[in-house]
């Protein structure tokens, strides 16, 4: 098997420069992100910002439990397989292979100050752990994903980046699709 490893420190910092982005893309405001490109995508790239808020606020409860080495999720003895482990180092998730949890699919009724709280609240609690990256990067425990299988605390911080990334690109290609100068959208942090 191959050996994967996803530093903490550095999963972190993607992170944070993920958020910034998502950050700059909220300025464009309610009525550009509202619009869906449906050739794209079913979704708006406001439903993408919202998604990727509640599946971001997930990843994290779950960052926090590893730090707090307490959680009703938490397993021992459960290891991912070789492909998802590379499709995580690959930082390229298959696009429309897989469904979205009904617990992160966005409300139909999403509005912008709706995703920017939840924003918010999630760069508040990555800056929390950021500050303890050792809580993370030091547990054998994993957690159960939906579609991946038992992952790991760095396999977790690793899926937030890549799954954001991902969903951020598409919100991208939409705003692009519907008209937006590429100029004016911030790119999309390299992995």
């Amino acid at each position: 098997m191959q050996a994967f490893s996803f530093p903490v420190a550095a999963e972190f910092e993607r992170w944070r420069r993920l958020n910034g982005a998502f950050a700059a893309l909220h300025e464009l405001g309610e009525a550009r992100l509202r619009t869906a490109a449906p050739h794209v995508s079913a979704w708006s790239p406001l439903a993408h910002l919202a998604h990727i808020e509640l599946a971001n606020e997930l990843c994290l409860r779950n960052l926090s439990s590893f730090a707090r080495r307490e959680g009703l999720l938490l397993q021992t003895g459960k290891t991912p397989s070789e492909s998802v482990l590379s499709v995580l180092a690959s930082g390229a998730l298959p696009r429309g292979q897989a469904k979205a949890p009904r617990m992160v699919v966005p409300p139909l009724d999403v509005e912008l100050d709706m995703v920017r709280s939840w924003h918010r609240d999630n760069v508040a609690v990555l800056a929390e752990l950021a500050r303890n990256p050792h809580l993370v990067a030091s547990s054998e425990l994993t957690i159960p994903h939906q579609v991946l299988g038992p992952l790991d605390a760095p396999q977790w911080l690793r899926f937030a980046v890549v799954h954001s990334r991902h969903h951020f690109a598409i919100a991208r290609e939409a705003l692009l699709a519907l008209g937006a100068k590429d100029a004016e959208l911030p790119p999309a942090p390299a992995l």
